[in-house]
């Protein structure tokens, strides 16, 4: 990150305008309110820039480079010495923009975004190669639309379907170990139930059934009288 100041005569920039760096500043420019001496205040924001500024589908392919212009007055008071008063200024460009010139780097087709001090954000075309017109004070830089992420949604697919399979597998597990403890606890009924039974049991088949001995009655004779 840089920042540099510049102190320039207003009638000066009126005048002449003022090639400064990446900026180039028009004439007939008149600051709001009128004062004698401007401050220009330079920011290159370089590797910090996405880090202060965010724009949603887009990528910075330049650093954000931003300026604000400050009125300095100098009033003497009654010792003889000299007071400095900095006001935060406006200014009201009359014919030309401010043209914000980005280093001489290749860059694939992009546009303008310009953060404006006021709160705005605007994407326009560039005027020309590396070069954006703005009309006010701000941050400024050079984006490109990003490319869609098929990666991102290539791996949320394959995490959907790997989720599916293990949910589908847990349930089976689930099921198997249901199943088992079921059987066990069936079995430890049987098996208690064969200890306690006084009937003996036998299959028929596939079906478990109770059974007793057989004991044959004897016949016995109602009375003693024979014909």
């Amino acid at each position: 990150m840089e920042v540099s100041v510049v102190h320039l005569q207003s009638s000066s920039v009126w005048a002449q305008g003022a090639n400064l760096g990446y900026f180039h500043v028009p004439s007939r420019i008149i600051p709001e309110p009128n004062v004698t001496w401007l401050d220009i205040v330079f920011s290159n924001l370089g590797n910090w820039s996405s880090y202060y500024y965010n724009m949603p589908n887009y990528t910075f392919v330049t650093p954000i480079l931003g300026f604000s212009a400050y009125g300095v007055t100098y009033t003497r008071g009654q010792n003889g010495h000299f007071t400095t008063t900095t006001t935060k200024l406006k200014l009201a460009l009359v014919r030309r923009p401010i043209m914000v010139r980005f280093p001489s780097l290749w860059l694939p087709k992009g546009q303008c975004v310009k953060f404006y001090s006021n709160g705005s954000t605007t994407i326009t075309n560039m005027s020309l190669s590396h070069t954006c017109d703005v009309w006010d004070q701000g941050y400024f830089a050079i984006v490109v639309r990003a490319p869609p992420s098929h990666h991102i949604w290539r791996w949320w697919v394959c995490g959907f379907g790997i989720g599916s399979i293990g949910l589908i597998l847990c349930g089976y597990v689930l099921f198997k170990v249901i199943r088992f403890f079921e059987k066990k606890k069936i079995q430890m009924m049987e098996l208690q139930s064969e200890k306690t039974e006084v009937l003996h049991t036998t299959y028929v088949g596939h079906s478990r059934m109770p059974s007793a001995f057989g004991i044959r009655t004897q016949p016995v004779l109602e009375n003693d009288y024979c014909p």
